[in-house]
């Protein structure tokens, strides 16, 4: 068993986070918008303004404060003017009933653990919100320890979110270590600064922008990832 110690990224990687985020988005515009904005051109603005606050969280930022004005930020575009406090609840309650999971998932998971390996989670996001998650679709089961940034202070892809996760195996050397996520610029990034392997999940187009980005391997779909492990 060449790698022992398995990290799986949450969102988009073993938890369908799009399923949840399509609905809380609806659910938003929805109950704020009264001048009639078109929702798609709507939902651009959103994911701008997200992104952008998203970069500034996984550089240490203050998640709360943030979170807390990306739909006040996102209805100010159309000159609407909401509370962005509210809204961000009614978001945080859809997601937090979100227990779609990536197709193959939980096969996958039950196979890795059956086999004996480590398995534990490595994810960006809110603390409440991932272990309702967890629970909901009964994935706690399955890993050992659950690490989340809100809950330790630093976001992937800094070398301390990922040192935390090394000294929870102190007896294992880095070469035991597998990275699997879906996102370059955290999961992947934060895997090779750590000088740890890593598994890309090609789900979406990522532009790879320097050596940093290059994972050590590459799959299409989650169920791969047994084989590669195999090999």
């Amino acid at each position: 068993m060449r790698y022992r110690v398995i990290i799986f990224d949450l969102d988009d990687t073993v938890l369908d986070f799009k399923a949840g985020e399509k609905k809380g988005l609806e659910t938003v515009f929805k109950h704020f918008d009264t001048v009639g904005v078109n929702y798609e051109a709507w939902v651009i603005a959103y994911t701008d303004v997200n992104k952008r606050i998203w970069q500034a969280i996984e550089k240490g930022a203050e998640p709360q404060p943030l979170l807390n004005q990306r739909f006040s930020e996102t209805f100010a575009v159309f000159n609407q003017d909401i509370d962005g406090v509210a809204a961000e609840v009614i978001y945080r309650q859809v997601l937090d009933a979100n227990d779609a999971i990536i197709t193959g998932a939980d096969k996958v998971l039950e196979t890795l653990h059956q086999k004996g390996y480590k398995l534990v989670v490595g994810t960006n996001g809110k603390t409440a919100t991932q272990y309702q998650r967890l629970k909901l679709t009964g994935f706690h089961r399955y890993f050992e320890h659950v690490v989340i940034s809100q809950e330790i202070g630093h976001a992937k892809p800094s070398q301390a979110f990922f040192e935390h996760i090394l000294a929870l195996y102190p007896e294992q050397p880095k070469s035991a270590f597998l990275m699997v996520g879906d996102t370059l610029a955290t999961d992947i990034l934060g895997a090779n600064q750590a000088n740890i392997a890593s598994v890309w999940l090609e789900q979406s187009k990522q532009q790879r922008l320097a050596r940093a980005y290059e994972p050590t391997y590459s799959i299409a779909s989650l169920s791969e990832l047994p084989s590669v492990l195999a090999n």
